[in-house]
Order: structure tokens, then sequence, then C-alpha cells
């Protein structure tokens, strides 16, 4: 019997959930940035501008979705904040378009991640944890914040700019303390120029609405991405199994132990680790010839 986070059937839809616009300090006009998104193959994006709400349902296509959604900061001490994305399922999210939060701001209501994330969830919005890393938080600070659909394994803006884009150490202690989120790879642009697009998820859904990816992000079928694709990752017979396109690495993750796949050709497509039956999870991480990494979401072997 397999044990699998990606639908066994489906396809799979590319999409970012994070992304600014000229209703904060973004450069293109909503519209703009939803066309820019879809001439480049993608195929959902939630605009998530700074503490403004928006629900864009003019921008949606029977080709291309565009998810309601906003991001909110918390600036602390000592020059670090706290980032957090949250995006809407159209038909139950209950916070309207342009919203500005105004007297929640003023009122000092969203004043930690954890009561955030709960007033969006009261109001129908699932939230991720956006570049821990370029916030310059310590894993202390986030790891234990609970109830979170995920944190950004990869921004590719942070990481083009600043080189502080890579989370990577940040998610293995959410997984190490049991805190059972997703990982994520965003884009995060705020200009529409030649770098701007190289963060991503790759959401194997039912069919291509709202709501089929919505529940594929719920139930993990997803991965993260900044270049590389996993066709597949599962766990069968005591061993992970892995297929992706041609890449220079194949790592396979567990929170003791981990296996490793090298080919300097570039030309891997699979690979197998032999687990030991001890193993609380397995993750795959697979790395091409020009350094771009996908991260999986990890499969949880244990009932904890």
């Amino acid at each position: 019997m397999q044990k699998r986070t990606l639908y066994q059937s489906g396809n799979f839809y590319k999409g970012n959930l994070h992304t600014h616009t000229t209703r904060s300090d973004g450069s293109g006009e909503p519209w703009e940035v939803a066309e820019r998104y879809r001439q480049e193959g993608y195929s959902f994006l939630a605009i998530t501008d700074h503490w403004v709400y928006g629900v864009h349902e003019a921008l949606n296509r029977e080709d291309f979705l565009v998810f309601p959604g906003t991001e909110l900061d918390l600036e602390m001490p000592e020059r670090k904040d706290h980032h957090l994305v949250s995006i809407g399922l159209p038909e139950t999210n209950r916070i309207p378009d342009d919203y500005r939060f105004e007297e929640e701001r003023t009122g000092n209501t969203l004043c930690t991640p954890q009561r955030i994330l709960e007033y969006m969830a009261q109001r129908g919005n699932v939230t991720i944890y956006a570049h821990p890393y370029w916030s310059k938080v310590d894993s202390t600070d986030i790891k234990n914040i609970h109830g979170l659909l995920g944190m950004e394994i990869y921004n590719h803006v942070a990481e083009f700019e600043d080189s502080n884009g890579n989370s990577e150490t940040y998610y293995d202690h959410f997984l190490f303390v049991r805190n059972r989120t997703y990982c994520f790879a965003s884009d995060d642009t705020h200009e529409l120029g030649p770098h701007s697009l190289g963060g991503f998820i790759m959401a194997k859904a039912r069919e291509l609405t709202h709501r089929g990816i919505f529940e594929a992000l719920r139930d993990g079928s997803f991965y993260a991405s900044s270049g590389p694709l996993i066709h597949d990752f599962y766990v069968e017979d005591g061993a992970a199994c892995a297929f992706c396109s041609g890449c220079t690495d194949i790592y396979f993750k567990t929170p003791h132990r981990s296996g490793h796949l090298h080919d300097d050709q570039g030309n891997l497509k699979s690979g197998t680790f032999v687990l030991n039956g001890d193993e609380e999870y397995v993750r795959l991480v697979v790395k091409n010839a020009d350094g771009e990494k996908a991260w999986s979401q990890p499969i949880w072997l244990w009932l904890l």
C-alpha cells in the first residue's frame, strides 16, 4: 500500500500565491500582473497586497484563476518582522475586496502571528508564513505557531535580490517539533521584470477550479519549486520512490538520516531510498544543473 501526499489521479497546475500590485507596493496593475502570469503558463495566482485584501473576481478566466488574498506584517524589535500571506476560497471568504484592516491595526487586534492566522481562519482564509530567513526571525520564534497551512521554503525575490530566500532550515525546525505544515515556493513579485518569476508551486488537482486547487493545497497534493519538476513521490514496500525531471541530485530527507543520489550529467529522473522503518517522515529534494531545487511535502509515516 502506498503512502503519498500527491493525488494518484489529476493534473498538475502551476501557481504562485504571493504577488504584489499597485494596490500596495507593486509596480503593475492587478490586471497586468495576472495577464503576465497567465502568459507565462501559470494556471492560478493569489494577489496579496500589503494590508489590502483583494478579491479580483473580474480577473478569473476559464484557464486561469485568481485567489483572494493579502499579506499582513508585524514589526518586531531588532529589525525582525513577521510576514504572513493569507488566501481565501471565493465562496467561503468573508472579507470584502479592498478591505484595509484599519480598525484591526489601530485596535491592535492583529498583534501576533497566531492571532493573525486565527483571525483570517475565522473569515474563511488559510495562512502561509512568508520568507522567515529574509525576515531575520529565529526558528524558535515561529516553529510552534500552529494552524498555518505552510511556510515559504523558497522566496524568489528574497533569494535573487538578497541571497536569503532559501528557508529550508526553518522548515526542518517545524518538522523537528512535529508541526505538520506544508512548504511553499513563491515569487513575491513586486516588479514585472525579467527576473520576476522564479518560485512556484505545482498543485496536482482533480480539476482547475478554485475549490479543486484549494482542496489540493489543504491535502498537500502539491510541491514547491524554483525550477525542477517532481512527477511523483510516494512510499511503498518500505522504500521512498521519486520521479522527477532531469536532475543532478536527489535527496531523501528524514529526521535522523538521509539518502543522496548524484549524476554529473543531470540525467537523474528517478530514485529509491530504503527506509529503516523508524522514520517519522520522509521528504524529497531534487536539484538540477543550474542549482535550482524542488521540495516535496513530507510523507508522515507515523500517526502521532
